[in-house]
């Protein structure tokens, strides 16, 4: 009997200590993925590549540059002044990407569910692109929309695309701090029982050897 229980306080124990050691190691990974965004962002890595204008309605002229063959990120920017508004303008922002061998690529901000604000703008969507001479052009999806109207005046901008987990290094990092003290508490409880059976065992060996 004592021995299964101790097998079972085993387990738990080593159990919680296994989700310790995740969740620490996710903390950790969240903490550096945090800082790499942060230090990405200092150093110019959010440069955008192009600026372009959208106002009033349909697609404004579009704006070039010179791309190499990765993935870029259009995205439309918050006003310096701020808006409540811009995540909502963002679903009604529609652009299309011209590579350099003449193919268009729609992308249509409704196209997402949510829209995450990093570093000051929300992004619209991305594409691949080959080596040379690129232009994106946006404009209102529905010009008739009296949301978009009332956006006079918007700017996009487009940067070379990184990986969606930079974004995420918080919730990396929150979700590792829940893992170590779910994981610490396991170990506390298997710990505690260890403890518990072993004095039983003991108790019950003297009280048989009387």
């Amino acid at each position: 009997m004592f021995n299964s229980e101790r097998t079972r306080e085993r387990s738990t124990f080593f159990a919680g200590l296994a989700v310790a050691i995740i969740g620490l190691a996710a903390t950790i990974g969240g903490v550096v993925i945090s800082a790499a965004q942060l230090s990405a962002a200092e150093s110019g890595a959010n440069l955008a590549v192009a600026t372009g204008g959208v106002e009033g309605v349909g697609y404004t002229d579009p704006v070039t540059f010179e791309a190499a063959e990765q993935s870029y990120a259009v995205r439309l920017l918050v006003p310096i002044s701020g808006s409540s508004d811009t995540e909502r303008e963002a679903r009604t922002l529609s652009c299309d990407v011209t590579d350099s061998a003449g193919t268009v690529t729609a992308i249509d901000g409704a196209g997402a569910s949510v829209h995450t604000l990093v570093n000051g703008a929300y992004e619209i969507g991305r594409v691949n692109l080959a080596a040379g001479t690129a232009s994106v052009r946006c404009g209102w999806a529905n010009p008739e929309d009296a949301d978009a109207r009332r956006a006079i005046s918007r700017e996009f901008d487009v940067i070379v695309a990184r990986p969606g987990y930079l974004d995420n290094g918080a919730a990396i990092a929150f979700t590792g701090v829940v893992a170590l003290l779910a994981g610490a508490l396991v170990v506390a409880v298997g710990w505690k029982r260890f403890r518990v059976t072993s004095r039983n065992r003991e108790a019950q060996l003297q009280t048989t050897a009387r």
